[in-house]
């Protein structure tokens, strides 16, 4: 199906509004991560150990998540960006 540029700008609108709502929860499970690390650090013998212990929380998990979602998102955009790059240089037949 082929969409017109104006449907392809509204549905790259909708992505970037997604994508904002995932780069705030992002954000609170960065704080998250970081009062779990203050709490948990010295269990650990290390930095990697604290880590791949951090990844194995809920938290962990959903910020790992939402980093896939997002950069699924970047891609998404941009494939939408030259969508509508293409439509608008065949517009001036200029392609």
């Amino acid at each position: 199906m082929v969409k017109t540029p104006r449907e392809l700008a509204e549905e790259r609108l909708k992505i970037s509004d997604q994508y904002s709502k995932l780069g705030e929860r992002l954000a609170e499970l960065k704080l998250i991560r970081a009062e779990w690390w203050k709490t948990f650090r010295e269990e650990y013998k290390s930095d990697a150990s604290c880590e791949r212990a951090w990844d194995l929380t809920k938290e962990g998990q959903e910020m790992e998540i939402t980093r896939m979602k997002m950069k699924s998102k970047e891609h998404r955009m941009s494939a939408l960006r030259t969508l509508l790059m293409v439509a608008s240089n065949e517009q001036f037949n200029q392609y």
